[in-house]
């Protein structure tokens, strides 16, 4: 298991890069009950256990995926949409089909 903080430390340093790497795709981010996100998307698989990014090009919101186990991640995103990290935890979310979630937020990416 990845430390969550270092993990995410990381992939701060490594946006600007990581989207230039990023493929189209349809997405949604949804937190506390609100869509943040929906739509065309950019979707960044950036480790072999499938962790991803996802940014939108008509909303300030991201999020990222990191893989713990199987069908297990924790997740975070940048709930300021000045922010330029993905600073804010989402929690522990749940394999499901194309998204990952509990009950306070979903990351789908198709």
């Amino acid at each position: 298991m990845k430390p969550l903080h270092a993990t995410l430390a990381a992939l701060a340093l490594t946006l600007p890069a990581a989207a230039a790497d990023a493929r189209p795709a349809t997405c949604l981010l949804e937190v506390g009950g609100q869509i943040y996100g929906q739509g065309n998307c950019d979707f960044d698989g950036f480790d072999s256990d499938g962790s991803f990014s996802i940014t939108f090009p008509t909303s300030p919101y991201f999020a990222y995926v990191i893989v713990t186990s199987r069908g297990v991640a924790d997740g975070s995103w940048n709930a300021d949409p000045q922010s330029t990290h993905a600073h804010t935890p989402l929690g522990t979310l749940i394999r499901d089909g194309a998204c990952w979630g509990n009950d306070y937020a979903r990351v789908c990416a198709w």
